[in-house]
């Protein structure tokens, strides 16, 4: 094997390596990268409509078409709770390959040699895929609109595409591929139109009169026929109303909710744009240079290469004019700026290359091209995301295992939250929230209990806009209605932060239907007052006589509905009472802390067969009670704060306080004086147990009874 050849080889082998450690890397890092705001939002609509079923639109208020939530709808489909945005992950790297597949055959169309155009498909996927850009690895409607537009730019590029047994059926894949981009967003219309025109200068290259007509008009009639196809179901399902409150209706409220005029929307996207490309200068000499190359060759360039280069320059033009009467300008829209740009790039290498090869010849080193372009794209953009996706599969056992690992880390708030909630409800039942954030239902696993998952749509908040009634669609409270009337939640969950406003249908249903169980620093938690009577009362049961670990030796002194610890006594971890050899029950009675020199310190601690397994624990130190395990603090609150403030530390509790441990099947709940004050999530723990870590106790009224009917117990 010759030199040259053995180079080209390892060239080869090398970029192999590289790309496939891109693909790798991407699908593992944007994982979790892809749970981002608006796709949360679009799960939380689909875990809804999976929940209710009927259609999207009933399921949540949402003003783009319904390809985005199918989309979600399928990663439901096909994946696991827990793998459902590796499946998300998946389709990024599909979008990303199709823009990048696109720039590498713009480059080709435009004269550029076949290794150079692989060179640029790589640099285009890694920006989108792993790159620094807010668009990038994540899979928002605007994302989905460009990977359409993407796909239908490549059959309208390839001559293949339009020979005679393929033009109707690539007509027809054009046609669909626009229509659901418009239906998706309207505003994407002159993008659409822009990608449609190079289809369009593709048929004239069919001889047959009939046929060029025959696909003409199928490209024509298509796109119109899909953007209506939309409100057309929902018309025939009787849910046309419920579809254009949100497809039209609201998102005529976010333009006009901002109150510029026509003139002062033009003048701040002129600011914008100045803004954006000071920040880009790159963005900026790319485009420069595609109108200076556009006007000087325009007269060399054949009519299909003329009309590349006008796609894109109307592609370009439909992007910041979406952007501009949109008045939408967070950083991951600018996607749709961000591939006719890439095409841009494109083009202008491609005729580089062409004018370089009239000049000198062939290039030897076009083999490496691709190499280069791997580590230019690592170097230039970042490896940070590349590294932190490679991190990611090199640990990646399962996906259970990895949701394991996120649970062992959940934030205290959380987990306390899910424990609760547990006691009253199974995984995937609804979950009343006033919330401004999408992932309130899925870091529990509950389903939004009305469509209005936010509090904005209930309020008249418009994103970036004015706030007042005449933002509220006109059914909002009708819908409202209809919504509790099929979810009837266990749970209404507060934020601290953001308290729930009063004087409107919600906070009337919220404040005759529920009862307060929880305060917490971060949320507060309601349940239906059937429910939290359930809970924080229940019903007795028997009277009960616990058992002592260490029999005639142990230091507890035990009888019938009573037990009681020392003061004085030794802390001993394995001088334990024996509450529950198992799930699913109510132990309740009364407790008075008997303070020793160092305080009092009670845990109720739950234990597993398995003696490697990790405690979980709900303790009661002096006036704070607090969940956690043997190395962790989850929440922590007051039992009972002192009213004023006096400097001083509080005198020891020494009253008597009712108390209730209650058990279901998943979690428990530590109920101090009719309220919940801690609560953890249990795994494999099924053992209860009381261990005194400081000072002594004296019980006494100890019950046993059943737990909460809906705790996940058998009835």
């Amino acid at each position: 094997m010759s030199p040259l050849a053995r180079w080209q080889r390892l060239a080869l082998f090398a970029t192999v390596f590289l790309v496939g450690a891109m693909v790798v890397g991407a699908f593992f890092h944007n994982e979790f990268r892809a749970q981002n705001w608006d796709p949360q939002q679009t799960r939380d609509y689909v875990e809804r409509t999976i929940r209710f079923g009927g259609t999207f639109y009933e399921n949540g208020l949402h003003n783009k078409g319904p390809l985005e939530p199918m989309v979600y709808r399928l990663a439901a489909l096909v994946t696991s709770w827990n793998g459902f945005w590796y499946a998300i992950s998946f389709f990024v790297l599909i979008v990303s390959g199709l823009i990048a597949w696109a720039a590498s055959n713009t480059a080709r169309a435009l004269g550029g040699h076949r290794l150079l155009g692989v060179a640029i498909g790589i640099a285009v996927f890694f920006h989108f895929a792993l790159g620094k850009a807010d668009y990038a690895g994540v899979l928002y409607s605007r994302n989905m609109v460009v990977g359409l537009l993407a796909g239908a730019w490549l059959i309208a590029l390839a001559p293949r595409s339009w020979v005679p047994r393929r033009a109707q059926w690539s007509s027809l894949a054009v046609g669909v591929l626009l229509g659901l981009a418009t239906q998706t967003l309207f505003v994407s219309a002159i993008a659409a139109f822009a990608v449609g025109l190079l289809a369009w200068n593709a048929l004239h290259d069919i001889d047959d009169d009939a046929l060029y007509r025959r696909c003409r008009r199928i490209l024509a009639i298509t796109p119109a026929a899909v953007t209506v196809a939309a409100p057309a179901y929902y018309l025939i399902r009787n849910r046309f109303q419920e579809f254009w409150s949100g497809w039209w209706t609201y998102a005529k409220y976010q333009n006009t909710g901002t109150g510029r005029s026509l003139a002062n929307q033009l003048v701040y996207g002129r600011d914008v744009i100045l803004r954006y490309y000071r920040s880009w200068p790159v963005s900026l000499v790319i485009v420069t240079t595609f109108v200076v190359i556009t006007v000087s060759l325009w007269r060399t360039l054949d009519r299909r290469e003329r009309t590349v280069h006008l796609s894109i320059m109307v592609w370009f033009l439909g992007a910041w004019t979406e952007l501009v009467m949109g008045q939408r300008y967070s950083s991951h829209y600018f996607s749709i700026l961000a591939v006719p740009t890439a095409l841009m790039a494109a083009t202008i290498v491609g005729h580089a290359y062409r004018l370089l090869q009239r000049a000198r010849g062939e290039f030897r080193s076009v083999v490496a091209w691709p190499l280069v372009a791997c580590l230019f794209s690592i170097v230039a953009m970042g490896g940070g995301h590349l590294n932190q996706g490679l991190q990611a599969a090199s640990s990646f056992n399962s996906v259970s295992q990895s949701a394991k690992g996120r649970q062992a880390v959940e934030l205290g708030p959380t987990r306390t939250v899910r424990a609760t909630l547990d006691l009253v409800s199974k995984a995937d039942d609804p979950l009343l929230a006033w919330t401004e954030f999408p992932w309130t239902y899925l870091n529990v696993r509950r389903v939004a209990a009305t469509r209005f998952i936010w509090k904005s749509f209930m309020m008249g908040q418009i994103y970036l806009g004015r706030t007042g009634p005449q933002y509220v669609l006109p059914k909002t409270w009708q819908w409202f209605d209809e919504d509790m009337h099929q979810a009837n939640p266990s749970a209404f969950l507060e934020e601290t932060a953001m308290p729930l406003s009063q004087g409107n249908p919600f906070a009337d249903y919220v404040n005759e239907e529920f009862t307060q169980v929880f305060a917490g620093a971060d949320y507060n938690i309601y349940l239906r007052n059937d429910q939290a009577d359930d809970v924080l009362r229940g019903q007795p049961g028997a009277q009960m006589s616990p058992t002592r670990t260490q029999g005639t030796t142990s230091k507890w002194v035990v009888g019938s509905g009573t037990a009681s610890l020392a003061a004085d006594v030794a802390p001993n971890a394995d001088d334990l009472l024996q509450l529950s050899p198992g799930l699913c029950s109510r132990i309740s009675g009364t407790y008075t802390a008997v303070p020793g020199t160092a305080g009092s310190f009670l845990s109720f601690r739950f234990d597993s067969a398995r003696a490697s397994d990790e405690k979980m624990r709900l303790n009661i130190a002096d006036r704070q009670v607090f969940s956690g395990n043997d190395n962790t603090v989850f929440e922590s609150v007051a039992l009972d704060p002192p009213s004023t403030d006096t400097g001083e530390p509080p005198p020891p509790d020494t009253a008597t306080h009712e108390f209730a441990v209650v058990i279901g099947k998943y979690s428990a709940a530590l109920v101090i004086d009719g309220q919940i004050r801690a609560a953890v999530r249990l795994t494999t723990q099924t053992h209860l147990s009381l261990e005194m870590r400081n000072g002594g106790v004296e019980l006494a009224g100890l019950h046993v009874g059943p737990p909460p009917p809906d705790s996940g117990c058998p009835g």
